[in-house]
């Protein structure tokens, strides 16, 4: 895995972590990504294929 997916995947999961007390954690995440990630960061992650190291949330 590259450094920039190893990156995401940190950063996804941390935000998953910290959105785990809200009402609704998905939500949570989902709103974040819009809000403060670029698209070619939802794209890269999305298809690097790595869901195994993700948070159930992320």
């Amino acid at each position: 895995m590259s450094n920039s997916i190893d990156s995401l995947v940190r950063m996804i999961n941390q935000i998953a972590a910290n959105s785990m007390g809200a009402h609704d954690p998905t939500a949570e995440v989902v709103n974040h990504l819009r809000s403060f990630w670029t698209p070619k960061m939802c794209a890269d992650l999305k298809s690097s294929n790595v869901t195994s190291e993700l948070n159930a949330v992320a």
